[in-house]
């Protein structure tokens, strides 16, 4: 017969059995951590070493236990044929997912002349089976400040770029919200069509522009562009036809390495 006021003895080893399992089981991951660490390093020197080369005044690599995360301080580099510029660059991936990665660019950031400063721009890239499934963009709150001093605000900024259905080319949509400068405002900006996997180049793209109020557009466009009179007089008169032909859109386009918007020369691509 039992005895209630018997102490029961258990081995040491059973008490710390959820101990040894918990430790083995971080060990694990821990190892599985480091081999994702190492491919992700691996992945990013490849991506410098094809196509887009990072200089950085600080590099650091963490987020250990269950992220992946890469920061890169005093970041320049080469992006469509400009020369881009952020205070820093941070890309985050889940450990167990390595075809996902979300970042940020911590401003200001410099395009060649142009400044931009506001919430950090985010950004989400996906990929399956090695090739691009989505790329988003969102920024927030922006302000553009040109070469010539003029500043162009916007509240929100949204791309997405995906594989076209049938061709080797990119979908892009992208809009713009709440554009506005010293002389007018526009409530939004929406661009659609298709890219080539290298920009700038002849042929590169082929989009249309959606302005909410072309009149705003265009107002904001002579600002920024120190347009004259005589010369938003000569656009006008071509603009109406382009309308016409393109279902009441303007075409973006790039000519001898010079972004056009409809008639108008925005920037240079040098």
């Amino acid at each position: 017969m039992n005895n209630p006021l018997e102490i029961k003895r258990v081995s040491p080893l059973k008490m710390m059995a959820p101990l040894i399992v918990f430790l083995c089981i971080a060990l694990a991951w821990s190892v599985y951590w480091y081999i994702a660490l190492g491919a992700a390093q691996q992945r990013l020197a490849e991506l410098e070493s094809d196509h887009l080369a990072l200089k950085c005044n600080e590099r650091s690599w963490g987020g250990y236990p269950f992220r992946i995360h890469f920061d890169c301080a005093g970041m320049s580099t080469e992006l469509a044929g400009g020369n881009l510029q952020a205070d820093k660059l941070r890309l985050i991936g889940q450990a167990w997912n390595p075809n996902h990665i979300i970042g940020a660019l911590f401003g200001p950031v410099n395009l060649d002349n142009v400044r931009i400063s506001g919430d950090p721009i985010r950004f989400s890239y996906r990929v399956e089976d090695g090739n691009l499934a989505l790329a988003s963009l969102l920024a927030e709150n922006q302000t553009l400040a040109l070469a010539n001093k003029k500043q162009l605000q916007i509240s929100k900024a949204e791309s997405h770029l995906r594989p076209a259905s049938d061709t080797q080319r990119l979908d892009l949509m992208a809009t713009l919200s709440g554009l506005s400068t010293e002389t007018a405002q526009l409530e939004n900006f929406v661009v659609t069509g298709t890219l080539a996997s290298e920009i700038p180049t002849e042929g590169s793209l082929d989009l249309l522009s959606e302005p909410s109020n072309y009149l705003d557009a265009i107002w904001i466009v002579q600002y920024l562009g120190d347009l004259g009179d005589a010369e938003m007089n000569a656009a006008r008169a071509v603009i109406n036809p382009l309308l016409k032909a393109n279902d009441n859109k303007l075409p973006i386009q790039l000519k001898g390495r010079t972004w056009y918007w409809g008639p108008f020369a925005v920037a240079g691509s040098d």
